[in-house]
């Protein structure tokens, strides 16, 4: 089942491996319709990934989850308290510091939305006998690791920008 050269002489990926590609790219379509029912910009919707994930985080956590300022997390959380999506609870250890929550009726709704593709994709799963089922996790569990492998290399390999000189009169 492995694909080689097509006529023009180029390799072709295996039909797995297109598929991975599709899933990557639906989930981008995915994510945006979720922005889109729960009226977020791009930014918002990557903190509450953080949040539904998380459960709660300090707003310190979040801002450096989302490579923002903490002004700049202040503003998101702001806007997402505003639309009912988090709430600001004292931390449990610490009454001076606050933590961020994704609301219950945001939780609701979200799960709303996307569970029943989840109950699916489980419900597949289920359906191929034990060595199956561990044909799939060894597969998926190849690719979560090539991923976080890539995402390391890219994020080692970044220019890392040099902090403006506040003396510099600009050229």
């Amino acid at each position: 089942m492995h694909d080689g050269p097509d006529p023009r002489g180029q390799v072709q990926m295996h039909r797995a491996s297109v598929l991975v590609r599709q899933v990557l790219v639906l989930n981008e379509v995915m994510e945006y319709e979720m922005r889109r029912a729960m009226d977020l910009n791009d930014t918002d919707f990557q903190a509450m990934q953080h949040l539904l994930k998380n459960r709660a985080m300090e707003p310190g956590e979040l801002a450096l989850a989302l490579h923002l300022t903490a002004a700049a997390t202040t503003t998101v959380i702001d806007r997402l308290a505003g639309k009912g999506h988090v709430v600001r609870v004292q931390h449990p250890s610490d009454r001076r510091r606050l933590l961020i929550k994704p609301s219950a009726d945001s939780v609701r709704r979200t799960m709303e939305k996307i569970m029943p593709m989840i109950m699916q994709v489980d419900d597949k799963v289920r359906s191929y006998d034990d060595a199956g089922q561990r044909l799939i996790i060894d597969f998926l569990d190849s690719i979560v690791a090539f991923m976080g492998e890539r995402i390391a290399v890219l994020e080692s390999s970044a220019p890392n920008p040099e902090p403006p000189d506040p003396t510099s009169q600009g050229s």
